[in-house]
């Protein structure tokens, strides 16, 4: 997103793209599902996004940045059910080859036949188990080439732990799914949801920031952790950097301080974590030595979701929809606008609108 969004406002087609209005469910999808565009720099320095269309069909297009030009989108797989819970996932590993995982009941797996080509497409896998409604994929990929594929496993009600399953041959094949945190086990009481997942080279962990939906009153209620995984050990750890061991609980994360103030959106810039949170007003967070530092963004407008991206130590940037400041045709309608810290998170301003009146719900 951030790539295409540099483009010069003015050559922004202010009714959208075609690739993700007409041809796809209401413009882009469900935003709990990630990533839906990759940027990947190989022979060639693409974009690859990925999208549901009318029919629930799993869809597959790239902008060519050497080109400046769209590849014809191509049709991958059919969607598991005609529900945004399977909106497709899109990855694109150190080979070049590039995954969608599409998800609501078995994971639905596809990877392209040749790097940085998605004119043709393997069969599609299945990743197990089947008798389990999962939902919320996220796909990373360690430096030794492991594939970690993090999800929901199971549904929204009852009890619904957050799961890895990991292959070490690119996708081929996956092994048994692992429990990370179980909020509830044997209690039926609590099921996750995924709202980002980065991978930090720097300590070889996986951060993690995850919805808790606490189903064990009359009403849900939820919550917000922090939490990480150490793929090479296997095991959980906290935001003070406890080892939680195996499999983390609702107990556990919050006796070490892994409750945050809500859930939102993470970048790592050199070994420090930042989250972009929204509770009344936008938080910006910082995790550094084991402890959380908030401060709040009053300049940061709009309750849509935003989009945090660190692109050098004095280019900090938030994406995302506000409400317009001139009328709109329709009351759905804002503006798409970036802010900018060049202070690391310090100070906060909006730097300028990339599209106006454009559909704040397709976020």
């Amino acid at each position: 997103v951030t790539d295409l969004a540099l483009c010069d406002p003015a050559s922004v087609q202010q009714t959208g793209s075609k690739h993700f209005v007409s041809d796809s469910l209401r413009g882009t999808l469900a935003r709990d599902h990630a990533s839906r565009l990759v940027h990947h720099r190989g022979a060639r320095d693409r974009s690859y996004v990925t999208y549901l269309d009318h029919y629930h069909d799993v869809m597959v297009t790239c902008y060519d940045h050497d080109d400046a030009e769209w590849h014809r989108p191509v049709r991958v797989d059919c969607a598991p059910i005609r529900d945004g819970h399977a909106a497709p996932a899109i990855f694109v590993d150190s080979k070049g080859h590039v995954h969608t995982f599409s998800a609501r009941g078995a994971i639905r797996h596809c990877r392209s036949k040749r790097p940085e080509d998605i004119s043709e497409w393997e069969p599609t896998r299945l990743v197990r188990p089947h008798d389990k409604s999962l939902t919320y994929t996220y796909p990373l990929e360690t430096p030794q080439g492991e594939l970690l594929l993090f999800y929901r496993l199971g549904g929204a009600g009852g009890n619904s732990p957050l799961a890895v399953s990991r292959s070490s041959d690119r996708g081929t094949t996956w092994k048994a799914p692992r429990i990370l945190v179980d909020y509830g086990a044997n209690q039926g009481s609590g099921s996750v949801k995924i709202r980002d997942a980065v991978y930090d080279p720097k300590t070889g962990r996986v951060h993690l920031v995850i919805d808790e939906r606490d189903n064990s009153g009359k009403r849900p209620k939820w919550y917000a952790h922090y939490c990480q995984y150490d793929p090479a050990g296997d095991r959980m750890v906290a935001l003070n950097g406890a080892d939680l061991g195996e499999t983390a609980t609702r107990e556990t994360l919050v006796d070490n301080d892994s409750r945050l103030p809500a859930a939102g959106d993470m970048a790592i810039h050199d070994g420090c974590v930042c989250l972009l949170m929204r509770k009344k007003t936008w938080i910006f967070g910082i995790v550094e030595g084991g402890r959380l530092t908030c401060r709040e963004l009053p300049n940061v407008q709009g309750t849509a979701q935003k989009v945090l991206f660190l692109a050098g130590d004095d280019d900090w940037r938030i994406y995302g929809y506000r409400p317009s400041e001139t009328p709109t045709p329709y009351p759905t309608q804002g503006d798409l606008a970036l802010w900018q810290s060049t202070d690391n998170g310090k100070t906060w301003h909006e730097k300028h609108v990339l599209v106006r009146h454009t559909d704040m719900r397709l976020s």
